[in-house]
């Protein structure tokens, strides 16, 4: 009676039925892979879970303060491949947030396997104060310790006035560049903030010779990219995933294709790409 019920049922998928099963099928397999991802984030891989922010042994953590006055690295990222050793980049230091600065130092440190201190500079606005007798500015550079050093103080008026700086947008202070010595993926110009060098770390001073504290924000510097980074942005998200299964069961010469999605380069973007992004999401290279 019921022996029909038996027999497996043969259902042949022709056309854009075909086509549209196929891709809930695809759609599947992405959903299992951020769930995956979900449980990624909660027991990581013990590859660089964290950005390092920290040089060397000799310095802590660049955070340091309240939220109020920051000074900040621009750009917080410095990505590109065509940084090759013996390139130079530059850095700005900006400080944002501040009520009469007086007097200020920076000291921006690197890594001396990776990048050389070369340079180190005031913007031209520093510049015309100077030339106006309105203060004066240090430069030291020491490519043995990897670092940049400028130091800035105001000069008493004949009448009495002291210059000061008061903003509440990102002002620059002025600049650090360095020599590009080798490849990686991550590695910060970091602030050396006034816990870590007290004398000649990085200081601000007010016209009544108050300090302000301050936090801080490292920069980033890479001239090579993760193959599960695909928008090089130092993190493995969301995006990354997105960029992959946009150009998911493609080839080279087929619509959609985007080498960048080809995470493991063997010429085709498949679930074996969207694995290897899974594997890192929520890490920062």
């Amino acid at each position: 009676m019921f022996a029909h019920q038996s027999r497996p049922r043969t259902v042949q998928l022709t056309g854009n039925h075909a086509n549209q099963t196929s891709r809930r099928l695809w759609v599947f397999l992405l959903i299992i892979v951020v769930c995956s991802t979900v449980v990624l984030s909660v027991h990581p891989f013990p590859a660089r879970a964290d950005r390092q922010t920290v040089v060397s042994g000799d310095y802590a953590s660049s955070v340091s303060g309240t939220p109020g006055t920051s000074i900040i690295i621009q750009p917080t990222l410095s990505a590109n491949a065509g940084m090759i050793p013996g390139t130079n980049v530059t850095v700005g230091v900006f400080i944002n947030n501040v009520t009469n600065l007086d007097a200020w130092e920076y000291k921006v440190k690197i890594d001396t396997n990776l990048l050389k201190a070369v340079g180190a500079d005031v913007t031209p606005y520093w510049e015309t104060q100077q030339a106006q007798s309105k203060g004066l500015y240090i430069i030291q550079v020491n490519a043995t310790q990897g670092t940049a050093f400028v130091y800035w103080v105001s000069l008493r008026q004949p009448d009495g006035t002291i210059p000061s700086l008061s903003t509440t947008v990102p002002f620059q202070l002025g600049t650090a560049t360095f020599q590009v010595l080798g490849t990686t993926r991550d590695t910060p110009f970091h602030i050396v903030t006034y816990q870590e060098d007290p004398k000649f770390g990085t200081l601000l001073y007010d016209t009544s010779l108050n300090f302000i504290d301050y936090r801080s924000t490292d920069g980033a510097f890479a001239n090579l990219r993760a193959p599960w980074d695909l928008n090089w942005d130092i993190k493995v998200n969301i995006v990354d995933l997105v960029l992959v299964a946009r150009s998911f069961g493609t080839t080279p010469g087929t619509p959609g294709w985007n080498p960048l999605a080809d995470v493991n380069g063997d010429g085709r973007v498949d679930i074996t790409d969207l694995t290897m992004v899974g594997t890192h999401f929520g890490q920062n290279i």
